[in-house]
């Protein structure tokens, strides 16, 4: 960060996500956010632990989320970005990214840095922007059955085609912004304060290709259309199912925004297992992600025990899943090519 300006931060929920952690926070970091804020809940797998080792090293700030305090939201996720917003710290940055642990902001301008994608927004509006919108793209299993320790954005190439869908959610965006213009946070876009949504005051609003969204989104919505979709300058991975096996975590652990695991049923799998076209432009950062993570567990020996811990967790919880999922429900395992 340099001295001139605020810091850039990046605002995200995590449950029982432990194997993931060091790769998404290290990427976020590599791409030009300052400051990493974490909101955990319920985890059981090391999370908490690891975060909490995280945080006490300045590498994140972490906020444990599980119980809610008097006259708060029992719902996890909103009481997180409560939390994140009472924060004037998190308010006093210079932009803001709310994201989940599946989530990659995946810039193409440049060398796919904030600095990067700000410039090329700011030149394509002719103006200084607000808020700049990037549109999922939705990563199915890439035919990969067993879960891995490997990273992410490595594992997974098969993504959905650019443009309209039917399924709605295929056409969700993730918005970057300027904290100024907001009164709190949203999972998709921050809702705006009123002086910020009309007149002279109104904030300026890009798509991933750094053209002006339409003013009704000032007011509402969370998906684009044909008029708003765009993805020149950068878009959001969304790593939805990961591989087979990561998807059966993620039906029976629930979620961090939710604890209802029935939200996540195998319609859920054939829904959002995409695998329409090859996508691998994030990958330019694998080895710096990588080295970026061994730099870690090398200055912390105790982050890669808990990490390892992290991993025989999930693969021993995945075992018993496994083996109930092809006992029970052969159909479903066979779809989703687990075998005995």
């Amino acid at each position: 960060m340099t001295q001139d300006r605020l810091p850039r931060t990046f605002l995200g929920t995590v449950k029982d996500e432990g194997p993931y952690l060091l790769e998404w926070i290290c990427y976020h970091k590599l791409i030009g956010f300052d400051r990493i804020v974490i909101a955990s809940n319920d985890s059981e797998d090391g999370t908490r632990e690891i975060l909490d080792l995280l945080d006490a090293a300045g590498e994140v700030t972490h906020v444990e989320n599980s119980k809610p305090r008097e006259g708060e939201k029992g719902d996890p996720q909103n009481r997180a970005y409560a939390r994140f917003w009472a924060d004037e710290t998190v308010r006093a940055s210079d932009w803001i990214l709310v994201a989940d642990a599946d989530e990659f902001l995946n810039i193409h301008a440049g060398d796919g840095r904030l600095d990067d994608l700000i410039a090329a927004a700011e030149t394509r509006a002719g103006q200084r922007v607000d808020l700049i919108s990037a549109s999922w793209k939705v990563f199915g299993n890439s035919g990969i059955a067993r879960f891995e320790d490997k990273p992410v954005i490595a594992q997974f190439t098969e993504a959905s085609a650019a443009g309209l869908h039917r399924t709605q959610r295929l056409t969700a965006f993730k918005t970057l912004f300027r904290p100024r213009t907001v009164r709190r946070l949203g999972i998709h876009r921050p809702r705006l304060a009123p002086r910020f949504r009309e007149g002279p005051d109104k904030a300026v609003w890009v798509n991933g290709s750094g053209a002006p969204m339409p003013d009704r989104y000032l007011h509402q919505g969370w998906r684009f259309f044909e008029e708003t979709f765009g993805d020149q300058l950068v878009t959001m991975n969304h790593y939805m199912i990961k591989s087979s096996e990561a998807f059966l975590m993620k039906r029976y652990r629930g979620t961090a925004n939710s604890g209802e695991g029935d939200r996540i049923d195998f319609s859920y799998f054939e829904t959002f297992n995409v695998n329409d076209v090859h996508e691998s432009r994030i990958q330019r950062h694998i080895g710096a992600v990588k080295a970026s993570i061994a730099a870690l567990k090398a200055a912390h020996p105790e982050l890669a025990r808990l990490h390892d811990e992290s991993l025989d967790w999930h693969r021993r919880r995945l075992e018993d899943a496994r083996a109930h999922i092809v006992a029970h429900q052969p159909t479903v395992a066979a779809r989703l090519g687990l075998g005995r």
